[in-house]
């Protein structure tokens, strides 16, 4: 039998799903990214007269279509809690082997990210999918696992936690930044949330330490602006090379992480900071899901929302013992090491 399974996203999101492709191809296998989420970009696709984006969505098409005329294809569906979309993805999907993956860490019904369409008969229907409909769940952190099981009574064995990972071939690890002046570095989406203005607002007031940023965003304007007021705040753009983001990683001594909770959403994980500690960095965040679960107080440090600036002031030098440990702990996060994890979705190939 063929070794292939097709993952059904909103966007893609195919970094999500690196350990799972490393799985397939070390046994022949293959994997498929399909979206759900098509109407909006066909649009797009022709106003902007974009003819890659219009026929991947094509291909998405043409791929729903087909599940109703197959079976027993292995679908891996990364869909947010209570998104109506499932309701309509179901009859598509019901002759076909069905694995949930998910990093969403509250599960009670009192934070969630699609609240507007959280009717008790919407709630029915997806209680009825991750019990009875869903073959295996993958969660990416413990607590998302432990929520399912307490709120809807799921087998332990059903929930694999399988995290993000990052492919260590893509990094380069170099210890060769000794230099006393704390440097700190953020990756990420420059946005309101992601703390951004927070950290401007600090290392404006802290001259002897340094930030530099990487990233994209709405907040672009208002870190170059800081960038050219403040000859410790470095931006660098957008940066998606690997390597050349190792190089600037690799002359710093934290990677760091400020994001703030709203209605919809909180810090699930922490690609950031996982490569970060790949290159050596010192992580530092805030106690969000994702975060709490990546740092110890071994490796890093762990600060409450809102207490950034406290955090900061209580590091006075780099822990040259925590880097080697960060750099350590992030092999549990590589692609080879991931893999294992999915390995429950081999099953009955």
């Amino acid at each position: 039998m063929s070794k292939e399974i097709y993952i059904l996203h909103k966007s893609g999101a195919n970094s999500h799903y690196s350990g799972l492709k490393f799985l397939l191809e070390s046994h022949n296998g293959k994997l498929h990214y399909r979206e759900f989420s098509i109407i909006s970009k066909l649009l797009k696709s022709v106003i902007k007269l974009k003819p890659k984006l219009f026929y991947k969505q094509l291909i998405n098409i043409l791929f729903l279509i087909k599940l109703l005329f197959t079976k027993n294809k292995k679908i891996v569906i990364g869909i947010a809690p209570f998104d109506l979309k499932l309701t309509r993805l179901l009859p598509l999907l019901k002759r076909h082997q069905i694995y949930y993956h998910t990093s969403w860490a509250n599960w009670d019904g009192s934070f969630v990210p699609k609240s507007k369409n959280t009717s008790t008969d919407l709630k029915n229907k997806w209680s009825f999918f991750l019990k009875e409909q869903v073959k295996h769940i993958f969660a990416v952190t413990n607590t998302s696992k432990q929520e399912l099981i307490t709120h809807y009574k799921i087998d332990f064995s059903k929930i694999s936690v399988v995290n993000h990972s990052f492919n260590p071939k893509e990094l380069i690890y170099d210890q060769s930044n000794t230099s006393d002046t704390l440097s700190f570095l953020y990756v990420g989406r420059l946005l309101q949330e992601k703390g951004v203005a927070e950290m401007l607002e600090y290392f404006s007031k802290h001259p002897d330490k340094i930030l530099t940023l990487v990233g994209k965003g709405k907040l672009e304007d208002l870190v170059t602006s800081y960038a050219k007021q403040y000859t410790n705040i470095i931006y660098k753009g957008y940066i998606h090379d690997k390597k050349e983001l190792s190089k600037i990683g690799n002359r710093h001594h934290f990677i760091l992480n400020n994001s703030k909770r709203t209605k919809k959403w909180e810090e699930l994980f922490g690609m950031a900071l996982i490569e970060g500690m790949a290159l050596g960095l010192i992580p530092i965040g805030v106690n969000h899901p994702g975060p709490n679960e990546i740092i110890s107080n071994e490796v890093g440090y762990l600060f409450q929302e809102g207490e950034l600036e406290e955090k900061l002031n209580s590091i006075e030098k780099v822990d040259f013992d925590k880097k080697q440990k960060s750099h350590l702990r992030s092999k549990q996060y590589t692609i080879e090491a991931i893999s294992e994890k999915w390995v429950e979705i081999l099953e009955s190939f």
